[in-house]
């Protein structure tokens, strides 16, 4: 009896204490430090994701820059086999083309569209336009001027020709650094350069910004 009153009393009191003092402890849950170092593991792994996808698509967009380049070149050879020259955007003091306004000559040119009338890159009649040289399916345009309509119409609408990073491709030809041919490339991740700025010798300065260019020789003899 006195034992069946002696168990009676430990479970009552000890294994209850027990109980009571583990209870606690099964329903902890994260304290702010490890809640801090789950953040922080998350955010380096993310880092990590973000940074090779940064990494991939540049090399990707480098890639294609390389190819649309090769065949721009030779669409320009081809052009140059039927038509005696390359398309003229440099001729100054009466041409001189830049920026949006050559990337869109080489693109029309290419594509049929557009002939050199009185130093002026105008449309032909359609009747008169010339074998396209380019897939522009391929390539990456965008619109001279907006358009309300928002439908692509290469016959009707002025386009020019961009890279991967949304810039024009420059290009330029009789080249103003004198060297023979014509000047084309892509101004890279950085999308940035100026061919023509000079070193006090005349000769073109290789500067930082151009470090990316695609293809790297250009512009002009380093």
């Amino acid at each position: 009896m006195k034992n069946h009153c002696f168990l009676g009393w430990f479970e009552n009191n000890f294994v209850m204490k027990v109980t009571l003092k583990k209870q606690p402890y099964a329903l902890k849950g994260f304290t702010l430090i490890e809640l801090m170092v789950v953040i922080i593991a998350i955010g380096i792994v993310g880092g990590i994701a973000f940074s090779g996808a940064g990494y991939l698509f540049e090399k990707q967009s480098i890639k294609t820059a390389q190819t649309e380049i090769e065949v721009l070149k030779t669409a320009l050879d081809e052009y140059k086999r039927e038509n005696g020259s390359y398309p003229l955007t440099f001729d100054p003091p009466e041409i001189n083309f830049q920026g949006k306004d050559s990337s869109r000559i080489l693109l029309h040119s290419l594509f049929g569209t557009h002939d050199l009338i009185d130093n002026e890159w105008e449309r032909l009649d359609s009747s008169d336009y010339r074998r396209s040289l380019i897939p522009v399916d391929k390539l990456s345009l965008l619109p001279i001027a907006e358009d309300d309509s928002g439908t692509f119409n290469l016959d009707e609408n002025d386009y020019y020709l961009v890279d991967p990073w949304g810039e024009p491709y420059v290009y330029q030809c009789y080249r103003e650094d004198g060297n023979p041919g014509f000047l084309l490339y892509s101004k890279g991740p950085d999308r940035k350069s100026d061919p023509f700025e000079s070193a006090e010798d005349g000769s073109p300065n290789k500067r930082p910004q151009d470090s990316d260019n695609i293809p790297s020789s250009e512009p002009g003899k380093w």
